[in-house]
């Protein structure tokens, strides 16, 4: 198992009975993290997995993100199981174009013709997604893989680095823990959200060993680890942030709905309201 591993979640129904949804002032929060910003991966080279191929990036004009430096690691195509490289930057810097925050991080999107791919912003790091996860240079008989986290290399990090990524591991999982509760919570007596809920945070240990399974010295450093659980407290955050504001936005149609009911409605019948024709009045 690798460093920072969850532990077992409480059941919903156990999260939800110790906090009922609508709960006085007590009802639990996400503990407020912030996104980690793109100049923590500025002149730097990221390596996929710690070792494998390079990634490089700098601020861009009007405050975007170009990449400098793009270096793919592979197997040949044609002979699989040997190694090969594929420099995909030449003279200029590849632009990215940002896709938002889907999960309270910044994605950005890579239009490479070969091997199109996006990548979202860690601290000091960056995770690449792209489906199918590997890319075909044929003129290069290489089969790239750009997918998977992209950081610095397994074997930089000292004594006193492992621990400091220790002990950030700790408040990475118990803001986690802290996220999906809020979560849960808010999501009161909606059994069908609150099963998807705890459906994906128990494949998350899962999910995140195989992201991490791979990354040089992981099982001492756990960097790898510490960063897709930041990643995933932050999209518990945004998650709860998302259900709060659907939530209040419908109370407040709710309230307007029932506010215009009360209002009373004009006696159109009444001989004190109705206004005479003109030529109505006696002969």
């Amino acid at each position: 198992m690798l460093p920072g591993a969850l532990q077992a979640s409480p059941s919903p129904a156990d999260n939800t009975v110790q906090n009922p949804a609508g709960a006085a002032p007590g009802t639990p929060k996400p503990v407020g993290l912030k996104p980690p910003s793109e100049e923590t991966i500025f002149g730097r080279d990221l390596l996929r997995d710690g070792f494998a191929g390079t990634i490089a990036f700098q601020r861009a004009s009007g405050k975007g993100v170009e990449i400098t430096r793009l270096s793919l690691a592979g197997e040949e195509i044609s002979h699989p199981g040997v190694q090969c490289r594929v420099d995909v930057v030449a003279d200029d810097p590849i632009q990215t174009r940002l896709a938002g925050k889907p999960n309270g991080i910044s994605r950005y999107e890579v239009e490479i013709a070969a091997c199109p791919f996006s990548f979202d912003v860690l601290e000091g790091a960056v995770i690449v997604t792209r489906v199918p996860p590997t890319c075909d240079f044929p003129a290069a008989d290489c089969r790239a893989v750009p997918a998977g986290l992209w950081g610095p290399p397994g074997n930089s990090f000292g004594p006193d680095q492992v621990k400091q990524l220790e002990r950030e591991r700790g408040h990475a999982e118990s803001s986690m823990r802290t996220g999906f509760h809020a979560l849960l919570v808010k999501a009161g007596k909606d059994k069908v959200a609150i099963k998807k809920m705890a459906g994906e945070q128990a494949g998350f240990s899962s999910e995140r060993e195989v992201i991490c399974r791979n990354y040089m010295g992981e099982e001492v450093h756990g960097f790898c680890a510490l960063r897709i659980t930041q990643a995933r407290a932050l999209a518990l955050q945004t998650a709860f942030e998302e259900r709060t504001n659907l939530q209040t936005g419908s109370a407040k149609t709710t309230t307007k709905r029932a506010v215009a009911k009360q209002k009373p409605v004009p006696n159109l019948n009444s001989d004190s309201q109705q206004t005479p024709l003109p030529g109505s009045g006696p002969h």
